[in-house]
Formats: C-alpha cells, structure tokens, sequence
C-alpha cells in the first residue's frame, strides 16, 4: 500500500471518480469516439437531425444526445454538508473512543458491547470476583503520541525516553503514528461505508452517486491531515508514496482554517486528549460539548524544556498568531518539566472559562 505506483493509481482514480461526478455522463462513454469518427467534416457535432436520412452515417450522432450530470445540482449541493457532518461525526468517534480507548472505560457503548459479546459468542459480562468483564482494544499509538508531546507540539526525543516502551512502539514509522498513510485513508473510506451508504440511499443517491462523492472527500480529509498534523509536531511532509501528499495544501497553511484546527488540536494536547477531537472537521465537540476554546487552554499551557535540556523530533511548522508555550531558560528544567502533559493525569476539562 505504500508504494509510489499504488499511491499514484490511487489519486488518480479518486480525481476521475470526482470528475466524473460533476462531468457529463456522456463524455465517459466509450461510444463517443466512434460517433466523433462517423461524423463527416460538414456535420456540425451538434447535427440538425431533421436534416440525418435513416441509415446514413451522420446518423450516428443521434448518440450523443444532452449531456446529462451524474449529480444533479440540488444532489451536489446538499451532497456536501452531509458528507462534512458524516465525516466530523466518524473522526470524533474514532478519535475519542478507539485512538484514546475510551471505549475500554466502563460506559454505555462498552456495556452494549459486552451484552452483544454475550449474546453472539457467549462471553460472560461478569468475571468471577463480580467485576465486569470489559473488552479492551489499542487505539494504534496514538496514546504514546500524546505521551511524547509537549504542550509546543514538539516531539521529545532524548536518550531515557527513546528506551521506554511507549516510545520503542513508534519507532518503526518516520511519522510516529502522525500521518494519514494510503493505508489508513483506505480503512478511513470503509470505515465511513455504514453510516454514508444509507444516510445517502434515503437521500435519493445512488451507489456510484454516493461513492462519487464519498471517494473524494476521504481524499481531501486525508490531504487537510496530512498538511496539519506531522509538521505541527515538527515532522517531514508526508510525501505520496506514503500517503496523501503534505506539498498539496501547504498554501493554506496561514489561512484563517489552518489557525483555527492548529488552535484546535493544541488544546486537544494541552488539555491531556480530554477534548477538540475533531480535527480536520469541526463540528461534533461543538454539538457534545467537548469543544475547549484557546481562551480557557491557554491558562493551562504548561513552559516546556528548553533546547539544553532535551532533543526534540523537529521543530513545530505553527501558523503566525497561534498561543506560544513558554521556553524553560537554560539550566532551569526540572525532572517535572521533562514530563509531557498527557503523563501528568490532567482532570478533564470542560468548556466553560
């Protein structure tokens, strides 16, 4: 899946698929090259036909017929705050209850989980000292991403560090479980199927209608991700043999949405992965009231070690006008200051200053 040709074909079929949706049909039909071959030089490609005799070869043109749209305006039109509002709602789930293991707490979604355990493959709800029998799963090294980071988005990196087994875990990928690989994209895509294929069925789409639009928007998800999140930890960009291309939207980099979900996912850090979990699509922490504005993060924003005191990974690609973290002076580090902010237990956070 990481290999430059597959990530070529890849991008190149998602870009047909979205060309196609907002592109007459008839200009992808394989026939039209033989209704252009047929047409002699004094028939106007847009023939009269009362003028064409049966039979006669200018009466091919009668395939061409009235372009018609795969996606009508209106289907295009509410085609895309529906995929938004699918793919904010995707990324918070994922984000907050696979990447942080929430789901492992004892809540609702993990007791429906153990009743459903129980039901299909008859695994006890209850162990036998009475506690409950809860399912655990590993949200992928996104944990010990956020036990590696300092609340200026840079990485750690010296020596007593790199021998944990936190660190040790994501040392077999450049990107520290930062970036969207094509792998990644790919189970993003099916990962959205469940909830896209019938939210778009009841609205009148059809399967290739709704894959035409499902396609491209996982793209552009996965090249806004790529853009923010490696370099913001002072990571390389993600080049297309990896994944979806850093280099493509770099230019947005001191827009007014790059500041807003750089600022974002700063407090989703700063505040110990308790809230911001949305990233590229903002919407649900707002509707959960899991949104922390930077006003009320900032005050918690914790000095981080200076350059005599530790390594760091890279340095942080922030957009201008974004909260800065406080510089610890040389020789002045304690053992605390060492500690990330997701090692130190932070309480969760809510939203009101």
């Amino acid at each position: 899946l990481a290999s430059p040709t597959f990530a070529v074909h890849l991008m190149t079929h998602l870009l047909l698929v979205a060309a196609q949706a907002f592109s007459p049909v008839s200009n992808f039909r394989p026939q039209l090259a033989a209704v252009r071959h047929c047409l002699p030089s004094t028939v106007s490609p847009s023939c009269d036909r009362s003028a064409v005799q049966p039979g006669s070869r200018t009466a091919c043109c009668r395939a061409s017929g009235n372009p018609t749209m795969l996606l009508s305006v209106s289907k295009a039109l509410i085609s895309l705050p529906t995929l938004y509002a699918l793919m904010s709602v995707n990324e918070y789930c994922t984000h907050r209850w696979y990447q942080h293991e929430e789901f492992n707490r004892d809540n609702a979604l993990q007791r429906f989980c153990q009743q459903v355990a129980q039901l299909l493959r008859k695994r006890p709800v209850f162990l036998k000292d009475g506690r409950r029998n809860m399912i655990k799963i590993h949200g992928g090294g996104h944990v010990e991403h956020h036990a590696e980071t300092y609340d200026d988005m840079s990485l750690k990196k010296d020596p007593r560090w790199r021998r944990t087994k936190a660190a040790l875990s994501l040392d077999s990928d450049t990107f520290r479980g930062t970036a969207f690989t094509w792998k990644v994209t790919g189970l993003m895509i099916i990962q959205m199927l469940p909830s896209t294929l019938p939210v778009f069925g009841l609205l009148g789409f059809s399967l290739l209608e709704t894959i035409a639009v499902l396609l491209p928007g996982m793209l552009v998800h996965a090249l806004v991700w790529n853009m923010l999140h490696p370099p913001m930890h002072g990571l390389p960009d993600v080049p297309a043999s990896v994944g979806a291309p850093s280099k493509v939207l770099t230019k947005l980099r001191n827009s007014f949405y790059f500041k807003f979900i750089y600022e974002n996912h700063q407090g989703h850090h700063i505040l110990g992965g308790q809230c911001n979990y949305n990233v590229c699509c903002p919407l649900t922490d707002h509707i959960l009231g899991t949104y922390v504005p930077p006003r009320v993060w900032v005050k918690r924003m914790r000095a981080v070690p200076g350059p005599d005191a530790t390594e760091r990974w890279g340095v942080p690609a922030s957009p201008k006008g974004v909260p800065e973290a406080p510089i610890i002076g040389e020789g002045l580090t304690t053992e605390a200051d060492l500690t990330p902010t997701a090692l130190l237990n932070a309480p969760v956070s809510t939203a009101t200053a």
